[in-house]
């Protein structure tokens, strides 16, 4: 190592902390710099996917997700149509994890549990739930943001 090259590290760590006591205001470095993973999805305008098995698709919608719809993005994947009760919810650090149950309007019960990736403007989800006639069934619920804003009713 040459001479200069040891001071150099010096110089800059010397130099920062004179930044500092001046009050001027320093970057680190992008070595240093830490991404954290989105705490929720963000609203607007959504295309949802659905399939059963991964492959064969059932179903394809768009959804404007307001702020409230993404607040409840962490209680776990729900339907109007069902209540859904999780004994395991984990959404946090771009992961989802659920074990819970469906309930139908009847109140009857039907397994499910959850498990997939999510970022701002994207998430993927792959389900295994028992329906309430017994029969298992798997399938992948993906959806991305398409817009910031949803359209208005007159378009």
């Amino acid at each position: 190592m040459k001479p200069k090259d040891a001071i150099r590290p010096i110089a800059v760590a010397v130099t920062a902390a004179v930044l500092a006591v001046l009050g001027v205001a320093t970057v680190a470095p992008a070595v240093f710099a830490q991404e954290k993973a989105p705490e929720t999805i963000l609203p607007g305008h959504w295309q949802y996917s659905y399939k059963i098995g991964g492959i064969l698709p059932v179903g394809k919608e768009m959804k404007c997700l307001t702020a409230k719809d993404v607040a409840q993005f962490s209680d776990g994947i729900c339907t109007r149509r069902f209540k859904c009760v999780y004994e395991r919810k984990v959404v946090g650090d771009g992961r989802i994890d659920l074990k819970g149950v469906w309930y139908d309007k009847k109140n009857r019960p039907a397994p499910v549990k959850g498990k997939g990736v999510y970022g701002p403007e994207s998430f993927k989800i792959d389900v295994n739930v028992t329906t309430i006639h017994g029969l298992p069934l798997a399938g992948v619920m993906e959806a991305k943001r398409v817009a910031a804003t949803c359209p208005t009713a007159t378009e």
